[in-house]
């Protein structure tokens, strides 16, 4: 075997390594943080009162999404997007998980996170049709230079699961989906029922709206 082929099968590695770690911070990070309890957040040390903020801002979030994934006031909210802050840690705790398993460069790790980082910014706020800039001082920015295509297509559709969808909560993994189908939070591939929940929660505006539905590449917002 050639030095390009080794150096290329390390590359590949690299690659498929950072993704599967990546997808399984990005699934604990959503599940865990984000849609756990700010309460009992705020009692773990250090950075406890961080990740009940970024809880706090993300439920908040949830409660401002229509079923067609638009937001239903137009208002500056830090749910939409990750904070300068976020991205650090996300790369601390890559990198610490990495450093005692299958260490690798720490500027390999500052790559890939702020890659996955800027598409989640990017991304996620085209899926809410979120009109605000992402500032400076708050995170990386939109840059509006990603493509839009089949991948886009199914991760709208994929998180439109896990917003409109009632109850329960599915689809945890936003930009890199892999843990959702080992950790067995995979929702519906389409369709949502909320009949259910509507029953229960009628003061709920999104019962007004939609309680089945099933959604298609028309419902996608560019």
């Amino acid at each position: 075997m050639n030095f390009f082929s080794v150096k290329l099968m390390k590359f590949v590695y690299c690659i498929i390594l950072m993704y599967v770690v990546a997808s399984l911070f990005e699934w604990v990070l959503h599940k865990h943080v984000m849609h756990g309890n700010p309460n009992i957040l705020k009692k773990i040390p250090i950075f406890g009162s961080l990740m009940a903020s970024i809880a706090r801002d993300h439920l908040q979030h949830h409660k401002h999404v229509n079923i067609d994934m638009t937001l239903r006031d137009d208002i500056k909210t830090k749910g939409v997007y990750f904070q300068w802050v976020t991205t650090l840690i996300f790369i601390l705790l890559i990198y610490g998980f990495l450093k005692c398993s299958v260490p690798l460069p720490i500027v390999l790790v500052i790559i890939s996170v702020s890659i996955h980082n800027l598409l989640w910014n990017n991304w996620h706020t085209r899926f809410h049709q979120y009109q605000h800039q992402i500032g400076v001082l708050d995170g990386l920015p939109k840059l509006s230079i990603f493509p839009l295509g089949p991948i886009y297509n199914y991760l709208w559709i994929y998180h439109a699961i896990h917003h409109s969808q009632k109850g329960e909560k599915y689809n945890f993994n936003i930009i890199l989906p892999m843990f959702d189908h080992i950790f067995g939070t995979l929702g519906p591939k389409y369709c949502i029922d909320n009949t259910e929940y509507c029953k229960n929660n009628p003061r709920d505006n999104r019962c007004r709206q939609k309680q089945k539905y099933c959604f298609t590449t028309q419902d996608i917002k560019k």
